[in-house]
C-alpha cells in the first residue's frame, strides 16, 4: 500500500510540474488553438496594465515569454499555412496548363512552324491578357508560340541572306503584325545578319552596309541593330586605337589628306568630288582618326593640314 501511496505521488507530481512547465514555440505551432487563447490572454493582460497605467505590468506582459512564443508560432502557423495554399494554387494552375497544352498540340498536329503560329494569332483572348494574369490556355498558346518562333528562325537560317528577305518579303505582304510570321521572318535575318557580322572586320562590315541596310531594309533591325552594333564595335575599337598610338594617328591621318588631294587633283566636276571626297572621309581609315582627332583635344578635323610629326 505504501508503494503504491509512492508511485502515485511521484505521478501525481509529474503531472504537476508538466502542468507549468513553460510552453514555447514548439508547442504553440502544434497547438495553434492554445497560441490563440494565449495571445488573447495577453493581450487581456496588457489592457489591464495600461489602463492601471502600470508599467511593470505593461513590460511583464511584453517580456512574457510564453506570450512571445504563441505570438511568433501563429505568425508562422500563417506563413506555412500561406506557402501551402499557393502550392496548392500553383499545382492546380500547372495541371490546368498541362491540360491546355495537350489540347493545343492535339489541334495544331502536322501543322508547320507558320501555320501553327497563324492559329496562335486568331486566339483574341490572348492578345489583351497582362503577363501577370494569363488564363491557363494563354500560358500554355504562349509556350507553344514561342517554341514554333524558334522552330521557324531555326529552319530560315539555314537559309541564305537573300533567300531569307525574299522569304520575309512574300510573309509581310499581307501580314505585319507584331509576333506574325513576318515578325519571325525579320528576327531570323537580324540573326542571320548578326552571326555573319560576328567576327568580320571594319572593312568588311562597311562594305555589306549595301546588303543588310538597303533601302528596303534601313528601318528594320537588320540594319539598325545588327548591321549598326557590328559597325560600332569595329568602329569604337579603332577610334581608341589611333586615339592611343601617336605614329599609327599621325601616319593615317596624313594619308587621309593624300587621299582627299588626289581626289581634288582630277579636276572632277564638284558633285563628283564632293561624292568621292565623301566616301574618303565617312569610311574606314579616315572616318575613325577623324573622331581620334577630337577625341585628344585637337578639336574639329577638316583634314586641312597634316600634323608634323
Amino acid at each position: 500500500m505504501k508503494a503504491l501511496k509512492n508511485v502515485l505521488l511521484i505521478l501525481t507530481t509529474a503531472m504537476v510540474l508538466t502542468g507549468c512547465e513553460e510552453k514555447n514555440e514548439e508547442y504553440y505551432l502544434n497547438n495553434i488553438d492554445s497560441a490563440n487563447k494565449k495571445v488573447e490572454q495577453c493581450n487581456q493582460d496588457l489592457k489591464k496594465a495600461f489602463m492601471a497605467s502600470d508599467k511593470g505590468g505593461i513590460e511583464k506582459v511584453e517580456k512574457d515569454p510564453e506570450c512571445r512564443a504563441a505570438m511568433s508560432a501563429i505568425k508562422k502557423d500563417k506563413k506555412i499555412k500561406y506557402e501551402l495554399e499557393n502550392k496548392r494554387k500553383e499545382d492546380e494552375r500547372k495541371q490546368a496548363v498541362d491540360s491546355e497544352m495537350s489540347a493545343i498540340k492535339k489541334q495544331i498536329s502536322g501543322m508547320s512552324w507558320g501555320e501553327s503560329v497563324n492559329e496562335y494569332l486568331k486566339v483574341d483572348e490572348c492578345k489583351s491578357s497582362f503577363s501577370f494574369n494569363k488564363s491557363p490556355k494563354c500560358e500554355a498558346w504562349e509556350t507553344i508560340y514561342k517554341e514554333k518562333v524558334d522552330e521557324g528562325k531555326k529552319e530560315l537560317k539555314q537559309l541564305s541572306f537573300n533567300e531569307i528577305k525574299a522569304k520575309m518579303q512574300s510573309l509581310c505582304k499581307l501580314d505585319k503584325r507584331t509576333g506574325s510570321n513576318c515578325s519571325v521572318a525579320e528576327k531570323a535575318l537580324e540573326e542571320k545578319a548578326t552571326e555573319e557580322l560576328a567576327n568580320a572586320d571594319i572593312q568588311t562590315i562597311e562594305s555589306k552596309k549595301s546588303l543588310y541596310c538597303a533601302d528596303d531594309l534601313v528601318f528594320l533591325p537588320v540594319c539598325s541593330i545588327s548591321w549598326e552594333k557590328a559597325w560600332k564595335r569595329e568602329n569604337d575599337k579603332y577610334i581608341k586605337f589611333y586615339t592611343e598610338n601617336n605614329a599609327e594617328f599621325i601616319t593615317t591621318y596624313n594619308s587621309c589628306i593624300d587621299k582627299l588631294e588626289a581626289v581634288k587633283s582630277q579636276k572632277l566636276d564638284w558633285n563628283k568630288e564632293s561624292k568621292l571626297q565623301k566616301a574618303i572621309k565617312e569610311g574606314y581609315p579616315c572616318s575613325q582618326v577623324k573622331d581620334a582627332y577630337t577625341k585628344r583635344g585637337m578639336g574639329y578635323s577638316w583634314f586641312d593640314k597634316k600634323i608634323e610629326e
